[in-house]
């Protein structure tokens, strides 16, 4: 029992021909990036840039994108041909039929004979015609890596925006610590003033307890203040991907947001290259390319097919041999189960296209409610920086008024209250603006800065 040596190489030499391409043609997924410690300043847009790049959630899109163009190449590669390589082993008291293993395409069946028999066989298949079923699942497919992408898109702008936004409230923190330690230095002049024209017969005990108490309160503010900061750092942290305990300390500090553009404008942009949007008509036209692959499974589908075999013992006086020949398959009767496909792939469409609506719909309340957010956070900071210097003014007139004892120290508490109040106030009121200016980038779909 012995096969033909060179029917045998060429077959084996093009069975692992075939396997290296494919390997050669895979890229590979992109590395995943550990978490990493910082230290020193950072900047907003070191921030943002940090987080789009370590950032799990990020990444973990990346490796779906990766996971949809990879999918993509194995559905391309069904409308291309197919060889494989069959060695059958057999030996028995009578005729029957081996089948190649499950799995592998294109498959191969002999007819072993009644006795010791090796069969190497070569099978090669490739589509003629498919009724657009092939190419219907290749478009399909391609879409599908655009929304893959495009998600990727709608992950780096989620992430971008919540560093902002933790960015932007880390700073409101160190905002209330300054307010905070004002309020405490202003607390302990007030004590120092009311023991000392205590001490010179020209105030009460009351007043020196009064304005201690009010240091006292200052400084659980204060404490509470440096708290918040250290939480909000945690926070911006973990948004960013970073080891949450990095010694970070921000550049940057609370300024006023500039002015919206058009919201027309932004609208406009936002239906143009906002990444939700662009991933929801990528999906829809996924599933339209799914329906037409549905429509063409119910027509002939047509392969060309090549089978080369090298056997011992001999049959007939010969050791191989060759069968060149096209299959049509036509589906008569499948009980309806092609029809019912095709129905759910025309629904998938139509639920695709009711998603695309609400996304367009969502992207427009979207830029519409960060663009009145933004300008009323504009008005509101005016406001805010009036009372501020009104406040220190009539701060300042009640320290006069009480230094020269033309009033009593409770004036002089009630103005520093309100002093607070409105530092507190316009530094919130900044806040506000930036975040609503990075809402309203985030409406749009942009990312970078």
């Amino acid at each position: 029992m012995r096969l033909a040596p060179a029917c045998v190489r060429s077959a084996a030499f093009a069975a692992a021909t075939v396997t290296v391409g494919l390997c050669h043609a895979q890229a590979a997924p992109p590395p995943l990036v550990e978490a990493p410690r910082l230290s020193g300043p950072l900047s907003l847009r070191k921030a943002v840039e940090t987080g789009l790049r370590v950032g799990p959630a990020v990444q973990a899109m990346a490796l779906e994108a990766h996971a949809a163009r990879a999918e993509s190449r194995a559905v391309r590669a069904m409308a291309g041909p197919q060889l494989a390589a069959h060695t059958f082993l057999s030996t028995g008291d009578m005729m029957g039929m081996l089948s190649s293993a499950p799995g592998v395409n294109p498959g191969a069946s002999i007819m072993a004979p009644p006795r010791p028999s090796v069969d190497q066989n070569l099978s090669l298949m490739a589509p003629i015609s498919t009724g657009g079923r092939l190419a219907g699942l290749t478009r399909a497919a391609r879409h599908r890596v655009r929304a893959a992408e495009a998600g990727v898109g709608v992950e780096r702008a989620d992430t971008a925006l919540m560093i902002r936004d933790a960015y932007y409230r880390a700073l409101l923190a160190a905002e209330m610590v300054k307010v905070a330690r004002a309020r405490v230095e202003a607390a302990a002049e007030m004590e120092r003033t009311a023991q000392v024209m205590f001490d010179v017969g020209k105030g009460i005990q009351a007043a020196v307890a009064r304005a201690r108490a009010e240091r006292a309160d200052g400084q659980r503010m204060l404490a509470l203040a440096q708290n918040d900061e250290a939480a909000m750092l945690v926070e911006l942290t973990t948004a960013m991907g970073v080891q949450p305990d990095s010694p970070v300390a921000l550049s940057d500090t609370l300024t006023e947001a500039p002015a919206p553009p058009d919201q027309v404008v932004l609208v406009a942009e936002a239906m143009r290259t906002r990444p939700d949007l662009l991933a929801a008509r990528s999906r829809m036209d996924a599933a339209r390319a799914d329906a037409a692959a549905a429509r063409g499974a119910r027509g002939p589908q047509v392969y060309g097919a090549a089978m080369a075999d090298a056997f011992a013992p001999s049959s007939m006086g010969r050791n191989g041999g060759y069968t060149v020949g096209a299959v049509v398959s036509i589906p008569l009767l499948d009980g309806g189960q092609r029809k019912a496909e095709a129905e759910v792939a025309q629904a998938m469409v139509h639920r695709a296209e009711a998603q695309l609506r609400a996304a367009e719909l969502r992207a427009r309340s979207d830029v519409a409610r960060a663009h009145l957010d933004a300008l009323t956070a504009r008005t509101g900071l005016a406001a805010a920086q009036e009372a501020l210097t009104a406040a220190q003014e009539a701060c300042d007139v009640a320290l006069l008024r009480v230094q020269n004892q033309k009033a009593i120290q409770l004036e002089l508490l009630d103005a520093v209250a309100t002093l607070t109040e409105a530092r507190t106030n316009r530094a919130r009121s900044l806040y506000d603006g930036l975040a609503a200016a990075a809402r309203l980038r985030r409406a749009v779909g942009r990312t970078e800065e």
